[in-house]
């Protein structure tokens, strides 16, 4: 393979582990700041609640502890356990992936592609079809590159 095309093959693996590590971390980034700003504006209204819960409870004659329990925190528990199984381990399993990648051509380059396209089909496997889907280039960039030094190999032994 000459190196115009290794570089082609670098980048196309570098701009796909970018993309999908990208699609991976931004939803969680933009629904922790809408918590961040949820939580802010239950933190402002909060003593406005408290007062009319209260102006409730000396009207109707209501129970205190319905004023005092629908001040707590109304936010829910995020699925922590889901995100490092579908986000965290997956970019992680991409970025050692892309890292393995960019080996220079030499002695051990064909397992370390071999374990790099291992690590991005593990990482694809987790992550699930429509976001794997942006893994697709980089996988056959390394099969590409990996047939390029099978045969290249092929032709030094002949």
């Amino acid at each position: 393979m000459s190196p115009r095309h290794a570089g082609a093959s670098r980048a196309v693996v570098a701009v796909s582990c970018a993309c999908t590590i990208a699609a991976l971390f931004v939803p969680d980034l933009i629904a922790g700041f809408l918590s961040l700003l949820r939580s802010t504006l239950e933190a402002l209204f909060l003593p406005f609640r408290l007062l009319f819960d209260l102006a409730v409870w000396m009207t109707t004659g209501q129970s205190i502890s319905s004023a005092v329990e629908s001040v707590g925190n109304a936010s829910g528990r995020a699925g922590h356990g889901q995100a490092v199984l579908h986000c965290y381990i997956p970019a992680a399993l991409v970025a050692m992936g892309f890292l393995l990648s960019l080996t220079d051509p030499g002695r051990h380059s064909a397992s370390r592609l071999w374990s790099s396209l291992a690590l991005l089909c593990a990482a694809s496997v987790l992550i699930g079809i429509p976001t794997a889907a942006l893994l697709v280039p980089a996988l056959l960039a390394l099969i590409f590159t990996l047939s390029a030094a099978y045969s290249r190999s092929q032709r030094g032994t002949a």
